[in-house]
């Protein structure tokens, strides 16, 4: 299962909160959840059967691939980006009813790019500089 989403917005990158108070994210943080979640109950239709079986096994761990394609030719850090995508994991962790502990391992792939960037999250499968391997 792929889902696209949008490039996590600046608002959760940990260093841009430099101390801020948790309010100053928590919208973006919402809006991040509640259209990943979404996103993933679309592509939950197409989710194949190993997938299907990997979810549905309590305990087995679910390997989830991340490629953060950049809206600018700016360098980022792979840490932050993941931070900045941890209300999207949430979001889809409930859409498939998991908990996002069971998300193991994470592979992340970071890729220049245009605007507007996005992120594709692979759950099942692996995601290398775009190209899906099974």
């Amino acid at each position: 299962m792929i889902i696209r989403l949008p490039f996590p917005p600046r608002a959760l990158f940990p260093n841009r909160k430099a101390g801020k108070s948790w309010t100053t994210s928590h919208a973006a943080k919402v809006y991040a959840r509640e259209g990943a979640r979404e996103a993933a109950r679309t592509a939950l239709a197409t989710i194949s059967e190993s997938v299907r079986e990997m979810v549905a096994t309590p305990g087995k761990n679910i390997p989830v691939s991340l490629v953060f394609v950049a809206p600018d030719k700016r360098r980022r850090d792979l840490d932050g980006c993941l931070s900045a995508s941890k209300a999207a994991l949430d979001g889809i962790a409930q859409a498939m009813g998991v908990d996002d502990s069971r998300f193991n391992p994470i592979l992340l792939n970071y890729v220049a790019g245009d605007k507007p960037g996005c992120t594709l999250i692979a759950i099942g499968v692996q995601i290398v500089s775009s190209q899906v391997i099974e």
